[in-house]
């Protein structure tokens, strides 16, 4: 049984966290100020041990809720997950919500990952100012949000702006999501780091640091482009010009003219942005001047903006706390 708050929570104590493929970075927000943070792998068993380390955390401090922001899709009612592509296990239906509000009798909130940065920058970093803005997160794939009017659009199953599934190169490269020629499939950090592989490949050289016989990454390849390497620079221009085409038509469609750009190899746009702004340029008649900012936050980004939205929303109470083995 449980009691239900009928109006906002007070910005009150919370645990933010941002549920990686890799890591699983976190935020204690107390007092309208971060009070403490870390980062720890992300378990390999699956989602039944990803909420005893979360669980773990939460029951460690003293929070009045838990914001858990994910890399996929919910359910309908934001309390289980469907589609969560870049993290080990089985994610259908799964209750996650449920599941860690009975480990820590704790309401918790679930979202988006690139709702949770767009959240957090929208209150805290770059977008502060402004109140309509479309946001970029480019991580291991492409993630988005829109902001109107202050307010970042969820919709049903957290789903609205999902640019990196807009289609950049129909018939390309088949995507995580099942189609092909996603905007992630040419610009994502993955997609990047497997043409650099590719390319050295061809060369018959390695990553060029020293260390043979590991994967090459998107930092490996900002740093040849830097260099001038013309094959790295091709690549960013590749996914600049799919990366200008795509947030043209976005801006064009919503009538918007700020983009807020970050996440882990946000590094990269540094080096595309002089070709991405030509493809906006295309659409300066119908859309105007553009403005692009970096995002503010770093890495902690998500999981500020899962504990802001935790203790900003009305959630369920649970009355009691079982046992953790009860998951």
């Amino acid at each position: 049984m449980v009691a239900t708050r009928s109006g906002p929570r007070p910005a009150g104590s919370a645990l933010g966290v941002d549920i990686g493929g890799t890591n699983i970075k976190w935020v204690h927000r107390a007092r309208a100020a971060v009070v403490e943070q870390g980062t720890l792998p992300t378990p390999a068993g699956g989602p039944v041990q990803i909420v005893a380390a979360i669980a773990e955390l939460a029951v460690a401090r003293t929070v009045e809720a838990i914001g858990a922001a994910l890399p996929g899709h919910l359910s309908p009612d934001m309390r289980s997950t469907t589609t969560i592509p870049n993290i080990d296990g089985d994610w259908q239906d799964f209750p996650l919500a449920d599941l860690l509000e009975r480990a820590t009798a704790k309401p918790v909130l679930l979202m988006n990952d690139a709702r949770a940065f767009a959240s957090a920058e929208l209150t805290l970093g770059s977008a502060r100012t402004h109140t309509d803005v479309v946001f970029m997160t480019m991580g291991t794939g492409i993630g988005g949000a829109i902001a109107l009017g202050g307010t970042v659009l969820r919709g049903p199953g957290d789903r609205v702006g999902e640019i990196g599934h807009m289609a950049a190169a129909p018939g390309g490269d088949l995507c995580g999501c099942g189609a092909r020629g996603c905007l992630e499939t040419v610009a994502g950090g993955r997609a990047l780091a497997a043409r650099w592989s590719q390319a050295l490949a061809s060369r018959g050289t390695g990553t060029g640091t020293g260390t043979q016989d590991r994967s090459a990454t998107p930092e490996d390849l900002v740093r040849a482009a830097r260099s001038g390497d013309t094959t790295a620079l091709e690549i960013l221009g590749t996914a600049a010009t799919a990366v200008g085409t795509v947030l043209g038509s976005v801006l064009a469609q919503l009538g918007l003219s700020t983009v807020v750009v970050g996440g882990g190899v946000a590094p990269a746009f540094e080096v595309m942005r002089p070709a991405v702004e030509p493809a906006l340029g295309d659409r300066r008649r119908l859309i105007g001047p553009v403005t692009i900012l970096a995002a503010a936050l770093g890495p902690y980004a998500g999981a500020m903006g899962a504990a802001l939205n935790a203790t900003a929303q009305p959630l369920a109470v649970p009355s009691a706390r079982p046992q953790l083995s009860g998951i």
